[in-house]
């Protein structure tokens, strides 16, 4: 009993120590924006140091399950992509590509079992957080999925996608999800500051 929690609880924390890699990440490549838009981004507050410590969070949320975490942030850096698929990166490679070369680094490393699993939650959170976003979006004058494919679509979508994600690993959901919800309570709470 005691490992099944201890294990729930690792894993839990994983996500969530990914979450937050991801989201420093995430503020690091949208500081313009955010700055535009006066949206809280946390690179205004790290500088350069944000990317050192979404490296450290990555780092322990590898530390602790491996095998959950980094394909999830395999997979976010996959759905981030998506609006620049055809856009030439610094490797030479457009977005499409590079994301096919991340997707099959996370398939020989993991299995394509867990990288659809965290390709499917991932994009199911990417749209849930682009219909919160939707007004802030708009005004900064960036179209996300929300924009793209209507609130509505995006949701019952969302929907479809978390459904499939729990069909293929039922195992990892629960603490996947539960790692996903203490992250956005905390971030929600430190907005709210």
């Amino acid at each position: 009993m005691w490992h099944e929690i201890s294990s729930f609880i690792s894993t839990a924390l994983s996500v969530f120590f990914c979450a937050v890699a991801i989201k420093l990440s995430d503020d690091y490549l949208d500081r313009a924006i955010d700055e535009l838009t006066g949206h809280k981004n946390w690179a205004h507050k790290l500088g350069n140091g944000t990317m050192l410590y979404a490296m450290l969070m990555l780092i322990i949320a590898a530390g602790l399950n491996a095998t959950v975490s980094l394909p999830l942030f395999l997979s976010s850096y996959i759905i981030g992509m998506f609006h620049d698929l055809k856009q030439t990166f610094p490797s030479r490679l457009t977005g499409l590509q590079e994301s096919c070369v991340v997707l099959l680094i996370g398939i020989a490393i993991f299995t394509w079992q867990m990288m659809l699993f965290a390709l499917l939650y991932i994009f199911a959170i990417q749209l849930i957080d682009d219909c919160i976003d939707y007004k802030l979006d708009d005004m900064a004058g960036y179209r996300n999925f929300a924009h793209k494919l209507g609130v509505v679509e995006s949701l019952l979508l969302a929907g479809l996608a978390i459904i499939s994600a729990f069909a293929i690993d039922e195992a990892s959901f629960a603490p996947v999800l539960s790692g996903t919800i203490v992250f956005f309570l905390g971030m929600y709470y430190e907005e709210a500051l």
